[in-house]
């Protein structure tokens, strides 16, 4: 139950964040408003950490699962072929936003590998990954494993799939794009869709990538410590032991990284309060979809 309500209590700090934001979300940017400070850049872009590379691991446990089941010999290859690409694909997609210029450790030093590079590299990451994964997959012998390991697979790229449609959608010009002095883009709130990005982005030659603040993706990517701690938990049980201490850890790194986001001008507060609280609410349905599984086990999961 710490868990639980440790994470409802922080839901509801970010819900009170969010109706700030919703207030003084232009007034709180121009303050905090200080880009290209390399510390802030390093811990801004730790928050990309959390949500992918965990689940490449966890691909890695399904791969062992699937190889080692009783379907057919070409279900399980078949399967386990999907899971290895997957976790290519997902190495690649992340690697490629953690070395770039724009919002990622390339913002420390002005320059940034190759598009190509920066995804193979991500693809070997991803793959190498998926193997610890395997690895630790053949070391337990858990039944429901394979089971559970595709719920917190599903609530991780869900998370993430869910805000990058909305920021698509929204298309609300980031802080530093406003005070960059571009005459006609103007602050909108965050529950208005702009619905003049395009014609912007014609007029100026300004990137897609401008127009996409709310929510913030390193925030969802950053609360998703949780939900990915509770996917490793489910392949290291030990690990359990230690839920009061990521709790906190995990509270703390998320606000963090939003303050950073902050201070970069790539997010208003009410964007990164959104999108942590996209995470920490997915986590909490999770675990309440869990528990009435977990009663009468006598090994308890997080809950």
């Amino acid at each position: 139950m710490l868990m639980m309500r440790g994470m409802g209590a922080f839901a509801a700090v970010l819900v009170v964040l969010l109706i700030v934001g919703t207030f003084a979300d232009y007034q709180i940017a121009q303050a905090v408003y200080a880009p290209d400070n390399p510390v802030v850049v390093f811990i801004s872009t730790l928050g990309l950490l959390p949500m992918c590379y965990p689940a490449c691991f966890l691909l890695g446990v399904l791969v062992e699962r699937s190889l080692a089941s009783r379907k057919p010999q070409l279900l399980r290859i078949a399967g386990a072929v999907l899971c290895v690409a997957l976790a290519m694909l997902f190495g690649a997609l992340i690697t490629r936003a953690v070395l770039s210029t724009r919002d990622g450790f390339g913002g420390m030093f002005g320059a940034e590998p190759p598009e190509l590079v920066r995804a193979g590299i991500g693809a070997v990451v991803g793959a190498a990954l998926c193997a610890l994964g395997f690895r630790a997959g053949k070391a337990n012998d858990a039944k429901d494993l394979a089971r559970d390991t595709i719920v917190v697979i599903v609530v991780l790229v869900g998370s993430f799939l869910l805000v990058e449609i909305v920021k698509n959608f929204m298309t609300r010009p980031r802080p530093r794009l406003l005070f960059a002095g571009y005459e006609g883009i103007e602050f909108c709130p965050w529950y208005q869709k702009n619905s003049s990005a395009a014609e912007f982005m014609a007029a100026y030659g300004i990137g897609t990538d401008a127009f996409k603040s709310f929510p913030s993706g390193h925030s969802v990517q950053a609360a998703a410590i949780f939900t990915a701690f509770y996917g490793l938990s489910l392949v290291y049980p030990r690990l359990r032991e230690k839920l009061g201490l990521v709790l906190v850890i995990g509270i703390i790194f998320t606000l963090v990284v939003m303050a950073c986001r902050m201070i970069l001008g790539a997010h208003f507060l009410s964007d990164v309060s959104m999108g942590a609280l996209v995470s920490v609410i997915a986590f909490l349905v999770l675990m309440a979809l869990r528990k009435p599984r977990q009663q009468g086990k006598r090994v308890p999961l997080p809950a």
